[in-house]
């Protein structure tokens, strides 16, 4: 499904993180756990195709079965094959949550945004999925942080993608939607899509993950098992947790 060799990322054109040579198997859960300002996000733009890859390069398995350099991808394979939720708040300009929703159906619809009946059976399932069935017909930008954050989640899974990209997808969510997340992560890796997200909340990170990719403070990466999480000596070395921190 992905495959990094010689992966190096960062911001024009300068070396950041060294991300280990690695293939994720279709369905899995990669996490990437580190400090603030450690490279996370960069990651996650960098495979998202926002972020030029600075060398090496990362292969996505598409939809069709081809091996393509992300290097290389044009923006209707990407947008057909890679979906992401990020932190960032956007505005929903008076739309509807439905129509947020739907906006994931672009890369397949094109301009005009004609829906076809399997279309709206997407965005109906998709809505089902993250609990927002109730929120289809109010203006998005009359939800909470939490509400808009699962209609955006909506939007994701709604492109139908091979890889979901998530950043701090935990983020602005209560308890009980945490729980949910659990639950809608599995079905869509049932479902064989492959998650790649970056987190803080280390339990849900150890309960999901299949992989880690850590990350210390001096951009140092490396691949992990989800066992790293419950090695107390680890955890604060990737932190830079230091004694005099604990008082």
């Amino acid at each position: 499904m992905l495959e990094f060799k010689s992966l190096v990322i960062g911001y024009n054109k300068t070396p950041l993180v060294k991300i280990p040579d690695m293939t994720i198997e279709k369905g899995r859960i990669v996490s990437v756990i580190g400090p603030n300002g450690c490279g996370k996000s960069t990651l996650l733009k960098t495979l998202t195709c926002s972020l030029p890859i600075v060398s090496g390069d990362a292969f996505l398995q598409t939809k069709d079965g081809q091996s393509v350099p992300l290097g290389a991808i044009d923006r209707e394979t990407a947008a057909k094959n890679i979906s992401a939720l990020f932190t960032d708040r956007i505005k929903g300009n008076g739309l509807r949550c439905s129509d947020i929703v739907a906006a994931g159906r672009y890369p397949y619809t094109g301009f005009f945004g004609k829906l076809s009946p399997y279309d709206s059976d997407i965005i109906h399932k998709s809505l089902m999925l993250t609990n927002t069935t109730e929120l289809a017909d109010r203006s998005f930008d009359t939800l909470s942080d939490g509400q808009k954050q699962r209609v955006l989640l909506a939007r994701s899974i709604c492109q139908e993608p091979e890889v979901l990209i998530l950043d701090e997808p935990t983020a602005f969510l209560d308890i009980k939607y945490q729980y949910q997340l659990k639950d809608i992560m599995k079905k869509l890796t049932a479902a064989g899509i492959t998650i790649i997200m970056s987190i803080h909340e280390l339990s849900l990170a150890s309960e999901c993950s299949d992989t880690l990719i850590t990350i210390d403070e001096h951009h140092t990466a490396e691949k992990k098992a989800p066992s790293a999480l419950t090695d107390e000596a680890f955890i604060k070395k990737l932190f830079g947790i230091r004694e005099q921190d604990c008082l």
